[in-house]
């Protein structure tokens, strides 16, 4: 019986000494929102409780682009307390798959940082793009001083009318009319001239710029030998 008191005063005494801590522990640390079309709002809770013995601080709440977080209604959890992290994510402008990360500052020492994750993938119903055949023009050997000319085809994959902003070129270089929207799903021809007036190796750039989603910046390289 003596030993058995000893041996409970012991334990007694080292639960005294023992630090208290706190400690985060969340449901779940990744939320899959499954697929959802391009400018869609998603909406998530992680929930977590403070399995700790002492009180849970929550710090500080950071999220990656396109990712934000409302205000909690408190920061300091007892222990066995529950609570949650609301996250709001807006699909505009992403496609394909993606993941936006959250990371939650608090005093457990064990964990100071928790990682959070949502993911998905996000259909691009609505955009314009572009496509330039071919994007490389070589005229070979032409002579100085003459006019030289090949076309282009440049398209529209996209859902939404393609605006080419600003085409610019060297002077040796002369375009055709190209109408500055073109259609979803639509195709048009663009002549494009060359009067180089040194001999040597001729090279320039043809550089557009529109509104298309993915690459609003497209070059055509043009290239010939030229002699007299």
């Amino acid at each position: 019986m003596k030993k058995l008191l000893v041996i409970m005063l012991f334990v007694s005494l080292l639960a005294t000494f023992l630090p208290a801590n706190s400690q985060i522990k969340f449901k779940e640390t990744t939320i899959n929102f499954g697929e959802i079309d391009s400018g869609a709002e998603v909406n998530v809770k992680f929930e977590f409780e403070n399995a700790g013995d002492s009180i849970l601080v929550i710090k500080n709440i950071s999220t990656t682009c396109g990712c934000t977080t409302t205000q909690l209604e408190k920061l300091e959890y007892q222990p066995g307390e529950k609570g949650a992290i609301p996250v709001k994510f807006n699909s505009k402008g992403y496609s394909g798959k993606t993941a936006k990360t959250i990371t939650v500052s608090s005093n457990d020492e064990a964990n100071p940082y928790s990682r959070l994750e949502i993911a998905g993938n996000v259909n691009l119903k609505d955009f314009s793009e572009m496509e330039i055949t071919p994007d490389t023009l070589d005229f070979g050997k032409v002579t100085m001083g003459k006019t030289y000319s090949k076309k282009v085809t440049i398209t529209n994959p996209g859902t939404l009318d393609l605006e080419v902003i600003e085409i610019t070129h060297s002077t040796d270089v002369d375009l055709g009319f190209l109408d500055k929207k073109i259609r979803p799903h639509g195709e048009v021809s663009l002549e494009i001239a060359i009067k180089p007036m040194d001999v040597g190796t001729f090279t320039s750039f043809l550089k557009f710029r529109t509104n298309a989603y993915k690459q609003r910046l497209m070059i055509v390289r043009i290239s010939a030998e030229v002699t007299q």
